[in-house]
């Protein structure tokens, strides 16, 4: 009978266990390409939403925007039972009436703005029925060919001295209005439409007094950027308001 000789490492080794250092590398160098797969696809994702973000904001604020615009100037009237036009002449720079500024006399939306006789604050106010200066105007300060975003602006003479100063109450309408001069999209914000027997119809960016009286309507046409920090995406609204004040006494 033959005698079997022990194995030299003490026991017959059968399959190999575990897995070689190629297989590891290949196994790892595929997982490395779905997790970066992945991870572009999550960040494609996101850059989507928020773009889609990005993009409905632009175009409520311009929707709020121009529907507040074009209501007060819809709304706007002369300032007195002398005057037949709501809009006013005598300002300076931003309150003039211009393709980015347009100031008129309003009492729009709010009982309380009207002018009073007696020192404001003392003794009893008596309402005069005079409405209020009420300024649409675009802050361009800053505003450079590179970055032409400004902030466009409604303000009232709430002080009550019959002006429009930094003592009045102002609030932001929209931001990142590309609606300047500065900007590829340099469209004026405001353009007013005339008409006179002589000339017929006619368009101007800016109002005086051989013209005011002749305005039938006004254009309003507000561009936002809804892409600021990549390649613009411009979101542009635009409607044509007519004063329903304007000429009457």
């Amino acid at each position: 009978m033959r005698a079997t000789m022990p194995h030299p490492g003490g026991r017959r080794r059968t399959a190999q266990s575990g897995i070689s250092l190629i297989e590891l590398l290949v196994s790892m160098l595929i997982l490395s390409v779905i997790t970066t797969m992945l991870i572009m696809s999550w960040i494609s994702l996101q850059n989507a939403f928020a773009f889609a973000s990005a993009d409905n904001k632009a175009r409520a604020t311009a929707r709020d925007a121009l529907t507040r615009v074009s209501s007060e100037i819809r709304a706007a009237q002369p300032p007195s039972a002398l005057s037949t036009t709501p809009f006013y002449l005598a300002g300076t720079t931003p309150y003039v009436c211009d393709g980015y500024d347009c100031i008129f006399y309003s009492a729009y939306n709010n009982p309380l703005a009207y002018s009073s006789s007696g020192a404001s604050g003392l003794g009893p106010v008596t309402p005069t029925g005079k409405p209020l200066l009420t300024a649409i105007w675009l802050d361009t300060t800053g505003a450079t060919a590179q970055k032409p975003q400004s902030t466009l602006y409604w303000q009232r003479d709430t002080n009550m001295n019959d002006g429009l100063d930094s003592g009045d109450l102002k609030v932001a309408l929209a931001t990142d209005v590309v609606n300047t001069p500065t900007s590829m999209t340099s469209n004026p914000i405001f353009t007013y439409n005339l008409y006179d027997a002589t000339n017929g119809y006619t368009r101007t960016n800016a109002l005086t007094s051989l013209n005011v009286a002749s305005v039938v309507s006004v254009q309003v046409d507000i561009v936002v950027d809804a892409n600021i920090s990549h390649t613009p995406r411009y979101i542009e609204l635009m409607t044509t308001v007519e004063p329903r004040n304007q000429g009457s006494n």
